[in-house]
């Protein structure tokens, strides 16, 4: 139970035009020991399941959870990046070395990552293209076992109501949840210098994501004590039990799990960018090229399920010449008006997309008159992801600190990104429907989360309050003002 922070991010190498660097180093890790897990994925995929929607006959004994307990929030002013695994070494952090670091910067807006691919493999820049089969199935798995599974609480080791409703999130995210209960994974976990957990940290995440959907195991609570253990390896602020944020912790998560599984093997040789001649050519092909520049470093199930594309357009208010860079994103982080009780997620968007002026100590340099000048600059997607990741921005260090509790009014069903996507973007724009909420009650200095998800086979909904679990009959209430983190799919 805890109040999220600010906006952290984990840092990231450019994706933009410009070239860049990017070093990963990693310490040794004990050898694992193989697991033979089965996987529930490929008689779903093939349709032979034709599993359909249906009532839960999963017996459920009543909660026995009547009150959360309270998390006190930490406060913080500036954005803090994880750095590249290079960066994350011998650092002391409270009289404790840790093989970590981590640097203050701003940007309060999106999340960006540098995304990557083997130089062998041949990733499409068209959405919904994964190159990772989600195959392979238990014959003794059933439809009747996929409908039950997922349906499990998880324990709450002291204020960790942060990462439960995180975990519940992502457990009901379809895509990522077969590529889990694949029996292939353990072969696709990446033990090079690319990975900072040698895979142990997926090898974890897996492990906990079959103990709460395998039939076997007919678990209605679960300990994530291990992942969280494990988890604090890669970034140790999560190895103490103090309050945290759930987008900031669902960061991280996705960095360490995209990285455990990395197509790239070896550091890619640096490439030098000709941008003028890059300034020639189609911007979707700009674009593209950017894609693909950064898929040359990192490239994983998780990237072809989470990742996006954001352009953006510096304007010179002088020379009227223009920059455009773009930039890969895990989720985007969107404003919410501040003199509004209640507003739409499209207004929130607008606002997310609305032209910003850059003067003062903000003036960047302009490419064309050689030095610093008043701009503007405006963001739009360029290139949608199959899951699609909101966070609204509900705490703020501006105009004094607090949370938004503004009602935004989000779709369930049908949401239309065509007014937000760059001219060049695919067309037509793809549409979403939600599956996943981490909610937020309460105040900056006090609160807890609760993630309320629709499951991925029979398509009802839940809550799910850290050991608790409860369908949700009125689906329409999940829209509410506790809503802080938004998972949508591609339909």
């Amino acid at each position: 139970m805890s109040r999220p922070k600010t906006n952290y991010g984990i840092p990231i190498p450019s994706s933009s035009t410009h070239s860049n660097s990017y070093n990963t180093t990693s310490r040794p890790m004990p050898p694992l020991t193989t697991t033979n897990v089965a996987a529930i994925a490929k008689s779903i995929n093939s349709g032979s399941m034709n599993i359909s929607n249906g009532s839960n006959t999963r017996t459920r004994q009543p909660s026995r959870f009547t009150q959360p307990s309270t998390e006190r929030p930490i406060q913080t002013t500036l954005q803090r990046t994880r750095l590249s695994s290079q960066d994350r070494s011998n650092v002391q952090t409270n009289g404790t070395t840790h093989d970590y670091k981590e640097q203050l910067t701003i940007n309060p807006t999106v999340t960006v990552y540098s995304i990557a691919s083997t130089p062998n493999q041949k990733t499409s820049y068209s959405n919904n293209q994964s190159t990772t089969s989600k195959s392979s199935v238990i014959a003794t798995t059933n439809e009747l076992d996929l409908k039950n599974g997922g349906l499990c609480g998880l324990q709450n080791l002291g204020n960790t109501c942060f990462m439960n409703s995180v975990l519940q999130c992502l457990s009901n995210t379809k895509p990522l949840l077969l590529y889990c209960l694949d029996d292939k994974l353990e072969n696709q976990l990446n033990t090079s210098t690319t990975s900072v957990m040698k895979g142990v940290l997926m090898k974890e995440y897996a492990s906990l994501i079959r103990k709460m959907w395998l039939p076997s195991e007919n678990r209605s609570i679960v300990s994530p004590s291990s992942f969280k253990n494990t988890i604090g390896k890669f970034a140790p602020r999560f190895t103490g039990y103090s309050e945290q944020d759930s987008q900031e912790f669902l960061r991280y998560l996705l960095q360490g799990l995209s990285e455990d599984v990395n197509r790239i093997r070896e550091k890619p040789v640096l490439i030098k960018v000709d941008e003028k001649q890059e300034e020639r050519m189609k911007e979707i092909d700009r674009a593209k090229a950017s894609w693909q520049r950064c898929l040359r470093y990192e490239n994983s199930q998780l990237v072809d399920i989470f990742a996006g594309q954001l352009k953006s357009t510096l304007e010179c208010s002088y020379c009227q010449y223009q920059s455009i860079t773009f930039d890969m994103f895990w989720d985007l982080s969107i404003p919410l008006p501040r003199n509004k009780s209640s507003t739409t997620l499209q207004e929130c968007f607008q606002l997310f997309m609305s032209r910003e002026e850059l003067d003062g100590d903000e003036k960047p340099m302009c490419a064309k008159c050689k030095q610093k000048r008043p701009c503007t600059k405006q963001l739009s997607i360029q290139k949608c992801p199959e899951i699609l990741v909101l966070h609204l921005k509900r705490f703020t260090q501006s105009f004094g600190r607090g949370k938004l509790n503004n009602f935004v009014d989000f779709p369930i069903q049908n949401l239309e990104l065509t007014d937000f996507m760059s001219e060049s973007s695919e067309n037509p724009s793809p549409t979403y429907n939600l599956f996943g909420i981490s909610n937020h009650s309460g105040s900056l200095y006090t609160g807890h989360y609760v993630a309320e998800c629709k499951h991925p086979f029979t398509h009802e909904w839940h809550e799910f309050n850290d050991s608790s679990v409860h369908p949700i009959s009125n689906e329409t209430k999940i829209v509410s003002s506790n809503a802080y983190v938004l998972f949508y799919e591609r339909k």
